[in-house]
């Protein structure tokens, strides 16, 4: 055997052993979850660092399609300028908004900033909005409800994610489908 052969077969064997051992329940993760610069959660808490960094991926998709269809919600409901975006909102809604932002209020001591109306629709709102103006100019760029309704489907999957639980790849490609769906008709 060469010396280049028995190098691939030393790294290749200790590729193997290092994924071996990374999925072991009581080994810390490769991934870091500093609670603060000299505290790394991960040793600790192995199990659940290792869960909190296979949900972030479904969890990103979620933060960029969900800020996606808010920018593009406003935008639609901007076009017309006569009356501002937030006067074309069901009233049901602006509501629903409307007591969000006491409660905003009421948590100022929390470092957010100001966030304005838009920040603060759901993401249910957000499809229902769309549903509700689709006549407002959501009908000629989405085209078809059905892509409503699909995003409506992984409302579960969006809710499982942010109350802290892991979903598996299955549901995970399940979300990346959604996304491509609009994608492919309305391009970012």
């Amino acid at each position: 055997m060469t010396a280049d052969s028995k190098l691939a077969l030393f790294l290749m064997l200790g590729q193997s052993a290092s994924r071996t051992v990374g999925q072991l329940e009581d080994v810390a993760p490769p991934d870091a979850l500093m609670l603060s610069a000299a505290f790394d959660l991960a040793p600790s808490m192995p199990d659940a660092v290792r869960r909190a960094t296979r949900a972030a991926y479904a969890y990103k998709l979620f933060f960029v399609f969900e800020t996606y269809l808010r920018e593009f919600v406003v935008e639609v409901l901007s076009r017309d300028v006569t009356t501002t975006w937030w006067d074309k909102l069901p009233a049901d809604t602006r509501g629903e908004i409307e007591r969000l932002e006491d409660t905003e209020e009421t948590k100022s001591w929390m470092a957010l900033g100001s966030r304005d109306k838009s920040a603060l629709m759901t993401y249910p709102q957000l499809l229902h909005v769309m549903d509700q103006c689709w006549k407002l100019g959501f009908d000629e760029l989405v085209r078809d409800k059905a892509l409503i309704l699909e995003a409506r489907m992984i409302s579960h999957l969006r809710n499982t994610i942010c109350h802290m639980t892991a979903i598996p790849e299955e549901e995970v490609n399940r979300i990346r489908q959604v996304m491509r769906d609009w994608f492919r008709v309305i391009a970012p």
